[in-house]
């Protein structure tokens, strides 16, 4: 009977587990964020190509916004694109620190 309950306790988690999790995203730079992807690196820290996730909407400076990644934490390559069409290439270990601040 406690083992049938474990499991129903255990399937009852997974779902939220593999969400993944969520990254905030801050932007301090003069101008809005149009773009954020994100990719996992690899043990040489070379980016591979498989977007854990991202935004597609404008993040007016001096705001903040909530990013849901497809993935466990781990290392990564942020790819951000300004409204004026720079963009910024940020490392980031989503182990230590869910929190990406852009500045220009």
């Amino acid at each position: 009977m406690r083992a049938a309950f474990l499991v129903f306790l255990l399937s009852l988690a997974s779902p939220a587990l593999a969400q993944g999790l969520t990254l905030q995203l801050v932007n301090e730079a003069s101008q809005p964020v149009s773009s954020l992807n994100l990719f996992p690196l690899d043990e040489d820290g070379e980016f591979i190509e498989d977007n854990l996730g991202g935004i597609s909407d404008d993040v007016a400076p001096g705001t903040k916004a909530r990013v849901r990644l497809s993935s466990e934490c781990g290392p990564m390559l942020a790819v951000v694109m300004l409204k004026d069409a720079s963009e910024l290439r940020l490392n980031l270990d989503t182990c230590r620190n869910r929190t990406l601040v852009v500045r220009d």
